[in-house]
């Protein structure tokens, strides 16, 4: 019998346990591991890390099945709230005369909150570790001002179309930025092209630099003043 944590290669620097729970996945130069049997309060699959190398992330796949699953911060409380009896209801008599007194009329309840949307589809169809990316970048971009149809349309290019859409998103931004600021058109013009040639977002945390047919950095364009 295979041991339950011997690794396979699943293709594109993945790896996947023999019983299926785990996957581990590279991400910017580091691991993470995904388990399957486990869910995060986004209701995904858990995501544990990053690790340094993959013989780390192997080291706490170990870890993680003796120390069994992880449980939620608020599981605690909610057992505490589940086990408090409800108070029973006085029969006073100042309860009953407080009974027979009418209320005043009371304000209306404000409207429920509305449910958030559903996950579109393309979201549904990522692995783990992607759908978890999308849903972080969905959240940065709207904690930005951007509305969520935009940040969906970001999201999706980069994550699952692999598009440039975050650096794209970026220099249009810094663009109009740019733009709004400038006292005339010349220094818009020389903004701009600060812009495009180099630069970056770190409110989005890339960078970009404007390269010839060779791949040859275009740090710097002069036009004159």
């Amino acid at each position: 019998m295979a041991e339950p944590d011997a690794l396979r290669r699943l293709g594109g620097g993945r790896w996947e346990t023999k019983d299926g729970r785990f996957q581990i996945e590279p991400q910017s130069g580091t691991w993470v591991i995904v388990d399957a049997t486990q869910t995060n309060e986004f209701g995904l699959p858990l995501v544990r890390g990053p690790y340094p190398s993959l013989t780390a992330a192997r080291e706490a796949i170990e870890i993680a099945r003796r120390s069994g699953p992880v449980e939620s911060p608020l599981a605690d409380r909610i057992g505490k709230a589940a086990s408090t009896p409800a108070a029973a209801p006085s029969t006073s008599k100042t309860a009953t005369k407080a009974s027979a007194t009418p209320e005043p009329d009371r304000e209306p309840s404000p409207p429920p909150e509305p449910a958030p949307p559903p996950e579109p589809k393309w979201i549904r169809e990522l692995r783990p570790i992607d759908r978890h990316k999308s849903t972080e970048l969905i959240a940065r971009l709207q904690a930005l001002g951007v509305d969520r149809a935009e940040a969906e349309s970001v999201a999706r290019g980069e994550i699952a179309q692999g598009l440039p859409a975050v650096a794209r998103f970026a220099i249009e931004r810094r663009i109009r930025a740019a733009i709004s600021s400038a006292v005339d058109v010349d220094a818009a013009v020389r903004a701009m092209i600060v812009t495009i040639s180099s630069g970056e977002d770190p409110d989005l945390a890339v960078s970009w630099h404007l390269v010839d047919d060779r791949g040859r950095p275009i740090d710097r364009i002069d036009v004159g003043e």
